[in-house]
């Protein structure tokens, strides 16, 4: 299959974080990426210089998750990027509690629910954002305006409303589907359904990281986007037209990510991320070497370095076998 280098890379520092960088070990000289007209993966040119990076940052559904599952190809190769120095980070909308624990095992660092959480290795909370108590119920009275059911995520547990569970169950959108396939491996007693998710709030009073809501029609979830985007308080994003993900307003992926590198002493530039939707662009616009997946939609793949092969044929074990020569 033939893949594309979109655009050049030049390994440059990130001005926000000093020159003395641990990650700066390996080799911090421009890889002159002059793009050929169809590179393969088997050969990719120009050489991709691996040392530069020190981190790599994966999204999960659609990249490491074939249909909620992952190969066994993707987890040997994401195990032997770890044994060759680097920090393997999941970047994902999901609650921690939602990843299996065989996926969890293989990443060092995990930023969870769109950014509002990031836990290091032993499932510690480094960074968090959640939305105050005020701003989650105003947001749950304007999502009902408009027809729409929800689920909020809490760290280590998610709470659903049951117009919520049922659209999940029929398969209503494409990342439903994803979450059904691997709810068997998900760690149990950690997913309830709360009629009043309102009151369920009050009386634990536990921190809200994310909401996610189904609606009726696009225009319903169009809508509310655009009553949420006034209020100015939350970022909602929404995915596959009646799908909606709301976070705190300023926090995304590539927040979580930046502040992730700060901790590590490690400039952006020699971050590699890969991802397969719209809301990837973020962390891929932001890393030194960005990798869009074969099933990848075209916004995506238009924004990246490089395109690898489609997730249902292993593509991220595909790209660190061929990048890293592992």
């Amino acid at each position: 299959m033939k893949q594309e280098l979109k655009k050049e890379f030049v390994a440059t520092p990130d001005p926000q974080i000093g020159s003395n960088s641990l990650c700066q070990s390996g080799t911090t000289t421009q890889s002159a990426l002059t793009s050929p007209e169809s590179p393969t993966l088997d050969s990719p040119t120009p050489p991709f210089t691996s040392s530069t990076f020190r981190i790599a940052v994966f999204d999960l559904d659609g990249t490491v998750l074939n249909n909620g599952i992952m190969s066994d190809a993707v987890e040997d190769a994401l195990h032997k990027l770890r044994d060759n120095g680097i920090q393997v980070v999941v970047a994902t909308g999901r609650d921690i509690s939602q990843i299996p624990s065989r996926v969890l095992k293989c990443f060092s660092y995990r930023i969870t629910t769109n950014g509002s959480s990031v836990t290091d290795p032993e499932g510690n909370i480094i960074l968090d954002h959640p939305l105050s108590h005020k701003i989650v119920h105003q947001t749950l009275k304007i999502i009902r305006s408009h027809h729409g059911s929800s689920c909020l995520y809490f760290n280590g547990m998610v709470v659903a409303s049951p117009i919520f569970l049922i659209r999940i169950l029929l398969g209503t959108n494409f990342a439903s589907k994803s979450h059904r396939a691997s709810t068997k491996e998900v760690r149990k007693g950690k997913n309830l359904v709360r009629f009043r998710l309102g009151h369920y709030l009050n009386k634990k009073r536990l921190d809200v990281y994310k909401i996610q809501s189904f609606f009726k029609t696009a225009h319903d979830a169009q809508d509310c986007a655009t009553h949420l985007n006034d209020l100015g308080l939350v970022n909602p994003v929404i995915n596959d037209a009646r799908n909606m993900e709301i976070t705190l307003q300023g926090i995304t992926k590539a927040s979580g990510l930046r502040q992730l590198c700060t901790l590590l002493n490690c400039p952006t530039s020699h971050v590699i991320a890969f991802g397969d939707s719209p809301n990837d662009l973020d962390i891929l616009s932001i890393a030194g070497f960005s990798v869009a997946m074969g099933n990848a939609e075209a916004p995506v793949k238009a924004q990246v370095n490089y395109i690898t092969d489609s997730v249902s044929n292993d593509g991220v074990a595909t790209a660190i076998h061929t990048l890293f020569s592992l």
